[in-house]
């Protein structure tokens, strides 16, 4: 298809030989068929380059491991369709999903980005921590659907001027890059979720690396946070600071604010257990202020999966918020050493410009008054 609905699907991968396949199939099933399908392989170590090869795409290798942001941008620069659609290779869109995209996009007024939301089950059902996973993202991404909300780049739909105007995304993150980069489209454009947009996702599946994604994803809040406050005292066009800055939890649900309280405050308690040791007694309380505070999500996995589900569902909404309480804690030493480390450059430099302004300014008035004129 050409024209302006013409779309390139851009698809970031590394060591998905699991569900690439999947991916691509679903893909090349949709209603409203892509232009371009550009792999950008990001130095896999398995077999899911040789997977894409059994496809029509255009498939790029990257020389090293750099990260789904700069994957994404490579992508990007090889495609020329005046629409991209990102997809992770771990997800498989429904097969009107990006018809109901291009839908969106232009019967939303001012719509800069139109994303998905993941499916209730997963892609591949692989025990009850990735049922639980999925159905959360789930369950929270459709509570945004129709409001501004941040990047979803597991299916989401941009036109490229959108993409060029924000400047792509930022190579030097690892992860987070969605986030940062739903706060820098102009202001003049909306970032929607839709629940006509729905991909399958394969989510972690183990405890441990649930747990430690969930803490990483956590620590780098604060320094995306301190990015986007300097760029925002710096002039910035584009900055949402309601989705990524310091004053964001003001911008959460109340469901959301009394269970990062109360998870953070259960969280305070562990080291003080040493001096008070009557200080465990509390924790089934605070449990039950998170359970009472999201009601919504448990009620929804009780008509998911049943009664035995939602228990385990509380139980480990309990451990992922404690531990994304402890990944934010642990981000903000780092985050506040860079701002330290600003305001430590910006005094050092204000003498520096002082003194080479004054000179300037002698040279100038020997100098036929140039000085006098700035």
């Amino acid at each position: 298809m050409t024209g302006p609905d013409a779309v390139a699907v851009i698809v970031p991968n590394f060591n998905k030989a699991k569900t690439l396949r999947a991916c691509l199939e679903s893909i090349y099933a949709q209603t409203h068929q892509p232009t371009e399908v550009i792999v950008v392989d990001d130095h896999s170590t398995d077999n899911s380059p040789t997977i894409a090869r059994d496809f029509p795409c255009t498939l790029i290798h990257t020389p090293t491991n750099q990260g789904p942001a700069a994957a994404r941008n490579t992508g990007a620069a090889a495609s020329t369709a005046p629409l991209l659609f990102f997809v992770d290779s771990d997800t498989a869109l429904a097969p009107d999903a990006i018809a109901n995209a291009i839908h969106t996009l232009h019967t939303t007024p001012h719509a800069g980005m139109v994303q998905g939301i993941y499916a209730p089950h997963p892609l591949y059902d692989d025990g009850p921590i990735e049922a639980y996973r999925v159905a959360f993202e789930h369950h929270w991404r459709k509570r945004s659907v129709g409001r501004d909300t941040g990047a979803l780049l597991a299916a989401a739909l941009l036109p490229r001027a959108v993409f060029t105007e924000a400047g792509g995304f930022d190579e030097r993150l690892r992860d987070g890059e969605d986030d940062e980069f739903g706060t820098r489209p102009p202001d003049r454009y909306r970032l929607v979720a839709t629940d006509t947009v729905v991909t399958r996702h394969d989510d972690v599946d183990r405890l441990l690396p649930l747990l430690r994604e969930q803490f990483v994803r956590a620590a780098t809040k604060p320094l995306l946070m301190v990015r986007t406050w300097r760029r925002q005292r710096a002039g910035a066009t584009g900055v949402r600071v309601g989705m990524m800055s310091p004053d964001r939890f003001r911008h959460l649900d109340w469901s959301a604010r009394i269970t990062l309280v109360a998870s953070g405050l259960a969280l305070l308690t562990v080291p003080l257990t040493v001096a008070v040791p009557w200080l465990p007694l509390t924790w089934p309380a605070f449990g039950v202020v998170v359970v009472a505070a999201n009601h919504g999500f448990l009620r929804f996995a009780y008509r998911l999966r049943g009664p035995r589900f939602t228990v385990f569902a509380a139980g480990m909404h309990l451990l992922a918020h404690a531990t994304l309480v402890a990944g934010l804690a642990a981000g903000v030493p780092r985050a506040a050493y860079l701002l330290l480390r600003e305001r430590t450059r910006g005094a050092r430099s204000r003498p520096a410009e002082a003194g080479a302004g004054a000179g300037a300014g002698a040279g100038a008035g020997a100098g036929a008054g140039a000085g006098a004129r700035r």
